[in-house]
């Protein structure tokens, strides 16, 4: 898997790599040099995505976020076990609209751009946190603890093709030029 700058600033002002990425070290064990990682993706919203993968399995924007405890969905609304109470109560799910929106987000920039916008959106929750819904209950982005499943269902399929992957590349890192579009008309 290669590996693209962040886009955020490092404590020095320079765009860079980050010290340590477990997430993108697990998941490059598993995923060859057609993979790009980037980190801190900057689209139009308040917050960068904080991960996004691309490859020939697609696009997967990747949040890294949650909260302790266990949550479900059932008929539409959120709960968080209280377990004080022994029951369900209701719960902002924050982390995972968050995620979902990202999601969301990237596949609105790509479209804008003419690229395929088709992104998976995936939450990364802390060890702590427990999802559990219903398979009737649609959450519009995966929940997965284990960066190998994932990397299982980035290769599962094979949904972009590579000059689709390296014009997506070019516009998540603005360091690369652009590959220049056949013309529509001739010598044009």
């Amino acid at each position: 898997m290669i590996r693209h700058p962040s886009h955020r600033p490092n404590r020095m002002g320079l765009l860079g790599f980050t010290s340590r990425d477990p997430i993108a070290d697990a998941l490059g064990r598993r995923l060859d040099d057609e993979w790009h990682w980037f980190r801190h993706v900057a689209t139009a919203g308040p917050e960068p995505i904080d991960a996004v993968c691309v490859g020939p399995g697609g696009i997967w924007a990747i949040a890294m976020s949650g909260a302790r405890g266990r949550f479900t969905r059932r008929n539409g609304h959120w709960y968080r076990w209280n377990s004080s109470t022994e029951s369900w109560v209701p719960w902002d799910a924050t982390p995972i609209t968050a995620a979902r929106l990202s999601a969301q987000r990237l596949s609105l920039y790509l479209e804008r751009a003419g690229l395929p916008a088709a992104v998976t959106g995936v939450l990364l929750p802390p060890p702590d946190m427990s999802v559990e819904t219903a398979p009737s209950e649609p959450m519009g982005v995966r929940v997965e603890r284990e960066p190998d499943r994932i990397s299982a269902m980035m290769v599962a399929d094979a949904v972009l093709s590579q000059p689709q992957v390296d014009r997506i590349v070019a516009l998540l890192d603005p360091r690369q030029p652009l590959p220049r579009l056949a013309p529509s008309t001739p010598n044009g």
